[in-house]
């Protein structure tokens, strides 16, 4: 019993973050001056976020995640965010 409450705790702890949300996500895709297109990245237009950090860097985050595009269908996308001082931001979207 006394492990899996330590287990449970590990995976809560407000400290083990596994990335951004799939709100902090389309926040910091709908931000970033270099997404532009016509259709824009919002917390109803992406799903399935999955993120992971990078063994080297682990404030760095690859995120593969689904976004609905412009030709109405729900098409894989990856991005790389990295947390910084201020939250959240955008280094590359594929």
């Amino acid at each position: 019993m006394m492990l899996l409450s330590i287990m449970a705790l590990a995976v809560t702890a407000p400290d083990a973050s596994n990335g951004p949300s799939n709100v902090d996500l389309a926040a910091v895709l709908h931000a970033a001056p270099e997404v532009a297109g016509p259709v824009s990245f919002r917390t109803d237009t992406i799903r399935s976020v999955r993120c992971r950090a990078f063994n080297e860097e682990p404030t760095e985050y690859r995120c593969r995640f689904k976004a609905w595009d412009a030709e109405e269908r729900w098409k894989r996308r990856s991005a790389i965010v990295a947390r910084d001082k201020k939250g959240w931001v955008l280094l590359s979207l594929d």
